[in-house]
């Protein structure tokens, strides 16, 4: 059982297994992403949607899997050097009178990220207060750093970046963007909750209300694309 003493190797079997939660869960929110588009493409529009949600559907099935690798990769990756990440309000102030200009391109970042962040906090603020909270009473501190990977928003950069990288583009992420939100806002609730119910059973703050939570079933009946091979990456469950 914990102590009020630090414990930051139960805090980093509790990341570990946070990210499991996640990468476990990725496949299904593929698999749900690609249903997502392939819903879009056939509904009735206008000839310039139609376009769009043609390019959307057919970048998404070529890029499934090089996507899912991203994701996966980069979480491994926050995992074992933390989360670290660019925002503007970090972008170094100027001095009065001089003049700098930042590229739409980490203007487009900033929104699309922290729209994702701000959808996942929206259905999952409770269950990470209570984990905000266990994870810095093992680690001894008022609050978790700023670029915590246990934060939204750095999972928000984790999934944007794996997405351009797998080729996919800023148009076809607005045209998903409500499929999108929802898939990664269920996940991290479920990653969330999972990482609180098993720290509550070794202990720690175990006055902190447990929240009753029933996992969706995701059940998603189109075929994955040819050749898309789902790995769990690896790794074990902390037990």
């Amino acid at each position: 059982m914990a102590t009020g003493a630090p414990n930051t190797n139960l805090a980093s079997q509790a990341r570990r297994l946070y990210t499991e939660e996640l990468v476990k869960g990725l496949p299904a929110l593929v698999q749900a992403a690609l249903d997502g588009a392939r819903t879009l493409f056939e509904k009735p529009c206008e000839h310039a949607a139609f376009q769009r949600r043609r390019d959307m559907m057919q970048g998404l099935n070529a890029g499934a899997q090089s996507w899912h690798r991203g994701l996966v990769n980069g979480l491994r990756h926050a995992l074992l050097h933390g989360g670290s990440t660019t925002r503007l309000g970090d972008l170094p102030s100027m001095s009065p009178g001089q003049l700098t200009l930042v590229d739409d391109d980490t203007i487009e970042l900033e929104i699309v990220t922290s729209r994702l962040a701000l959808a996942m906090m929206d259905r999952a603020s409770w269950e990470f207060a209570d984990l905000r909270s266990r994870v810095a009473h093992l680690e001894g501190r008022n609050e978790l750093d700023a670029h915590d990977m246990l934060r939204a928003h750095v999972l928000a950069r984790i999934v944007f970046e794996a997405w351009r990288s797998s080729g996919q583009t800023l148009a076809s992420w607005r045209e998903l963007q409500p499929v999108l939100h929802e898939e990664f806002a269920l996940l991290v609730e479920e990653a969330y909750h999972e990482t609180n119910r098993w720290l509550a059973e070794h202990g720690v703050l175990p006055e902190v209300d447990l929240r009753p939570f029933i996992r969706r079933s995701r059940t998603h009946p189109g075929a994955l694309p040819a050749g898309y091979a789902v790995s769990d990456g690896g790794g074990g469950r902390p037990r």
